[in-house]
């Protein structure tokens, strides 16, 4: 089964991605992670930071490294039967039907807190960072794709809000949900 989750900045995206990829023991694959390897600097240990920033400007002038991680994406998931998928885009892009898409949203100020704790700096601090990254990104995809990443859901089987769950919870109602997707599809 393939599995695509998305959302913005903290919104639980990679936290449930690896939770699911444990609970059905299948791969899980970071489209962050793949793109940070692809970017020329690499002197930055998260997003929501100065030099975090600095990369994600570098991306909006210098699309194609974003451009080459989805074709990466595409080319590795047609090898794939099973894995979870933790991206921005993807679910606009891909086109497999068989794919499980669920699209993570969480009020901004907790994804701020989850990113002031996370990355133990102050919530003003996070949410001035998480702001810029999220505008920026979404920029990146309106002008390479011409997709609103935050306001088009029409791509997901789930919408979540996870602003008052716990994370046990999301993968749980996660689960549920993919399983009654898969015994329909049998």
């Amino acid at each position: 089964m393939k599995i695509i989750i998305s959302g913005l900045t903290a919104s639980g995206k990679s936290s449930v991605s690896t939770s699911l990829a444990l609970n059905f023991g299948i791969e899980y694959f970071s489209a962050s992670s793949k793109l940070k390897k692809l970017l020329p600097k690499k002197d930055f240990e998260v997003w929501e930071s100065q030099k975090g920033i600095a990369a994600v400007r570098f991306r909006l002038a210098n699309p194609e490294y974003d451009k080459k991680l989805d074709s990466y994406i595409f080319s590795f998931l047609k090898t794939k039967k099973d894995v979870v998928l933790d991206s921005w885009v993807a679910p606009w892009k891909i086109k497999d039907k068989e794919a499980v898409k669920i699209y993570i949203k969480a009020d901004e100020r907790v994804r701020a807190q989850r990113v002031s704790g996370r990355d133990k700096i102050t919530f003003q601090q996070a949410l001035k960072f998480m702001r810029e990254k999220d505008r920026l990104t979404k920029e990146i995809y309106k002008k390479i794709y011409g997709i609103d990443i935050e306001k088009d859901l029409t791509p997901f089987n789930l919408v979540i809000d996870s602003s008052d769950m716990e994370l046990n919870d999301i993968v749980q109602l996660c689960s549920d949900f993919i399983l009654k997707q898969k015994k329909t599809k049998l």
